[in-house]
């Protein structure tokens, strides 16, 4: 059997390799860790409401992909007047690759990959967020930058909505830290956008210093998130927005079942 060649160890790749070695297939996953990745940002809160119409149909069967691979928590966010908002929840440091294959991919064609001066064949999954394009010509991919901050301490979980869809959350990601987002996501991002940030965790009582920086650049594509074949053995998946953690379970799950195992 192929092995599967994974470009990109972020959420979209690294569940990808999750899944297709869950169905018994040899996965490499290659990722040269560039500055601006924003899986590791991420949260890795979701819940229906926030799929929208057009990833309605695909929120319960991702789920259920979650689930299996890696099991889903379930967090309270508190809101400024006391109610309460449930989320589903994965840590994305419970879905990246822990060791990924440290080389530049230079290239990639039907089947095939080029990193560290060898080529590598197999089937092909380009799963590399803003830098897709350099895999794919003339394909209309963006970044739009943000940064999530991690504070010393575990402060029991708050949310504060800011504008239409964009919340302020604060809660414990990992153990024995609490993470804080603003959902900020800018083409043109300044030293202001950070400030602000910032302004907004101390107002919900994160007024430390941050023990840590996680600054991301979001891949955007025209029209929405694409899963593409490109050749006969490769396909490329990117634009993931702020679901990155339900579209890459969906697209994992289409690439192994739907394309590869109906692969010649």
């Amino acid at each position: 059997m192929p092995v599967l060649l994974v470009v990109g160890a972020g959420l979209f790749g690294s569940q990808a390799a999750a899944y297709a070695r869950q169905k018994g297939i040899e996965v490499r996953v290659f990722d040269s860790g560039l500055p601006g990745a924003a899986s590791p940002a991420a949260a890795g809160l979701f819940k229906e409401a926030w799929a929208g119409r057009k990833l309605q149909e695909h929120f319960r069967p991702a789920v259920a992909v979650l689930d299996r691979l890696y099991g889903i928590l379930h967090v309270d966010l508190t809101h400024d007047d006391g109610t309460k908002e449930g989320f589903l929840f994965v840590p994305p440091t419970t879905i990246l690759e822990p060791n990924p294959i440290r080389q530049v991919v230079t290239a990639v064609g039907d089947g095939w990959l080029e990193a560290g001066g060898q080529r590598h064949q197999g089937w092909v999954y380009v799963a590399a967020g803003v830098w897709s394009a350099r895999f794919l010509p003339g394909l209309d991919v963006h970044g739009k930058a943000g940064t999530s901050f991690v504070f010393t301490g575990e402060q029991a979980g708050r949310i504060r909505n800011i504008a239409h869809g964009r919340q302020a959350i604060a809660f414990v990601r990992d153990p024995g830290c609490t993470h804080f987002s603003d959902g900020t996501a800018e083409r043109d991002y300044k030293d202001e956008h950070e400030r602000q940030s910032l302004e907004r965790a101390a107002a919900m009582g994160l007024t430390a210093a941050p023990v840590r920086r996680l600054h991301g650049l979001r891949p955007y594509t025209k029209g929405g998130p694409i899963f593409q074949k490109i050749a006969s053995r490769t396909w490329l998946a990117t634009g993931g927005r702020k679901m990155g953690t339900i579209l890459g379970a969906v697209f994992a799950q289409r690439l192994v079942d739907v394309e590869i195992e109906n692969s010649d």
